[in-house]
């Protein structure tokens, strides 16, 4: 007696687009960039906005849709927050194949309450351009004016924060790591970072630090053709076990 085969056959192991950033991460950013509907915050009225679009097998995301939702409002802001947030595409068998994806969005008066509430971001710039429409990410040759750090406190400088700021983690410490994480993220309109990726990795808390370190600063936003837009900036943060100096970078 024989059993039937299958040999030939192979499971299709198939992956979901994922945000370059991490979900951790693209969940509190969405947090702090959400500008809450004006007529639902005043009411209390909160709930969740489900966006479906189609992501390419290079990662490009098109095609936003509100699959549902409790206010037009809320379907607006959320359509703007996701179209910020870069994707990773989809898999098939380790290759990158289009597919839809989808994301929520959750709508919370308590909770924006209290994150607008905590002030423990950084101040943003005073906008003197208009902003550009578009979700385009320009990269720096493309630019009339690059992306530049913005602090309030005199003499202050991207340099200097750095090196005010950087909490050297105690794993490093304990296993005396030294190294540079690299950074990239996206200077949005509004001169928030997103998006930031671990380029190269120290490992040993570091890369977590050097991501609180971007996400603490504001950015001048970049400008082209008179009107501001989104950009990408590169940035070297270099852990030295002992030293005090921490930073270097670049932009391209």
């Amino acid at each position: 007696m024989f059993c039937a085969g299958v040999s030939g056959i192979k499971a299709q192991i198939r992956t979901q687009p994922e945000p370059l950033a991490g979900r951790k991460q693209t969940k509190e950013f969405i947090a702090r960039q959400m500008v809450y509907p004006a007529a639902d915050l005043e009411t209390g009225k909160g709930g969740k906005v489900v966006i479906g679009f189609d992501v390419d097998e290079k990662g490009n995301a098109v095609n936003h849709t509100v699959i549902s939702t409790f206010s037009d409002g809320a379907s607006a802001e959320a359509l703007n927050l996701v179209r910020q947030i870069i994707w990773k595409p989809g898999t098939m068998n380790g290759t990158p194949v289009a597919s839809k994806g989808e994301m929520e969005v959750v709508f919370s008066a308590k909770n924006y309450s209290k994150q607008q509430k905590k002030d423990d971001g950084p101040v943003l710039p005073v906008l003197d351009k208009p902003c550009s429409e578009s979700y385009r990410i320009f990269n720096a040759n493309e630019l009339d004016q690059q992306a530049t750090a913005y602090f309030t406190a005199d003499g202050m400088t991207f340099e200097r924060y750095i090196s005010d700021n950087l909490v050297f983690p105690d794993q490093a410490k304990e296993l005396e790591i030294s190294g540079k994480v690299r950074l990239t993220f996206v200077v949005e309109k509004n001169g928030r970072a997103s998006n930031i990726v671990i380029e190269q990795s120290v490992g040993g808390g570091c890369d977590n630090e050097a991501i609180r370190l971007i996400n603490g600063i504001a950015w001048n936003p970049a400008v082209a053709d008179d009107s501001i837009v989104r950009s990408r900036l590169e940035r070297d943060i270099t852990f030295r076990f002992g030293e005090r100096r921490y930073f270097e970078g670049n932009s391209y």
